[in-house]
């Protein structure tokens, strides 16, 4: 399945828009030609749809323009799998967005974003933090959760999201804005890749995102340099030697290393995780690759589950949908193996 845009919407200004002359604008691109609403001449009508859209993009929302005669904005949904972008280039406003309630949430295990400033100068606000950003600047939210993101001049910005899963950072660390750092420096990557997903080939688009992901969260959890560091990454190591053993635990880890329980829960705690997540997202990390392993002959969910230490398929099921959205049959048959004849064909 190609990259695909799902929605546009366009909000033209107040000097002589389209909507003075056409009381509904179809929506180009958009399923089935399907239309996202009225567009008038007021600019309530125009604000009202912009609001709209962004709530059908990103969740629960309100706007206040700068200038409400001449406010224009236009949106841009685009998803394949378990990846969404929505980019949004809009005069200077406010858009505060409520937290989405948990039925109304596009991922059951929430979602992460990583917001890319393309042009203009933007301000994300998130419980308690502000980030100014600039042209090239990138900044990670959840949301799931209140927050506000101001255009203080026309701008353009890419919003990728993706399940929460995909980026094991703790709520913490992520609103204190630890991982934007390394954000700015894979930002340029990923906006290159959405302006030419169209190009790729069918399926090329969403693994190469999901892999740019990976390694954006893989840099973003690197252990800290504290005095617990080396220490951090032999019980890391420890335990991925062990993934498939069932019988891993805190008490076996800690006693490897000579430590007592309470103290390997106190270094994984300034971690901003747990001992038993830690290996709950590895084991699944690892089983997630291995579903979509290209090879002679693919094994059963249910082997890949047993293989990677979960005790039964039913559970690791229910966990990888929790985690990354999707089930895990439905996983492998996104990354099919093209046949000769160039068409998507499931991994067996």
């Amino acid at each position: 399945m190609p990259w695909k845009t799902q929605e546009r919407a366009q909000i033209p200004g107040g000097d002589a828009s389209r909507a003075d002359r056409d009381p509904r604008v179809a929506v180009p691109g958009s399923r089935a030609g399907t239309e996202l609403g009225a567009v008038g001449s007021k600019e309530s009508d125009r604000v009202g749809l912009w609001a709209d859209a962004l709530r059908r993009a990103v969740g629960p929302a309100t706007v206040s323009p700068r200038d409400r005669d001449s406010f224009s904005a236009q949106l841009a949904v685009s998803e394949q799998g378990q990846l969404r972008l929505v980019t949004l280039d809009a005069d200077a406003h406010l858009i505060r967005c409520a937290a989405a309630p948990a039925g109304m949430r596009r991922y059951p295990g929430g979602a992460v974003a990583m917001a890319i400033q393309l042009s203009g100068t933007g301000v994300l606000v998130q419980g308690g933090r502000r980030a100014r950003l600039a042209a090239g600047d990138a900044a990670f939210l959840l949301p799931d959760r209140a927050f506000g993101l101001e255009f203080l001049e026309r701008g353009q910005l890419h919003l990728l999201l993706v399940p929460r899963g995909f980026f094991p950072l703790s709520d913490e660390r992520i609103l204190s804005g630890a991982a934007d750092e390394v954000g700015q420096a894979i930002a340029p990557l990923l906006a290159g890749l959405a302006e030419t997903m169209t190009r790729l080939r069918p399926g090329a688009g969403a693994w190469i995102a999901v892999s740019l992901v990976e390694a954006l969260a893989a840099l973003a959890v690197l252990p800290q340099s504290t005095p617990a560091g080396g220490l951090v990454g032999a019980i890391c190591a420890h335990i991925d030697d062990r993934l498939a053993d069932p019988d891993l635990t805190p008490a076996s880890i800690a006693a490897a290393h000579h430590i007592s329980v309470r103290n390997l829960h106190r270094i994984f705690a300034q971690e901003g995780t747990t001992v038993g997540r830690w290996i709950r997202r590895r084991r699944l990390e690892e089983a997630r690759r291995e579903l979509i392993r290209r090879g002679p002959a693919s094994p059963t969910v249910a082997a890949v589950a047993y293989r990677w230490g979960f005790v039964s398929a039913s559970h690791f099921g229910r966990a990888f949908r929790q985690t990354y959205g999707i089930a895990p049959h439905a996983w492998r048959n996104l990354h099919a193996r093209p046949a000769r004849d160039g068409r998507p064909q499931p991994l067996r």
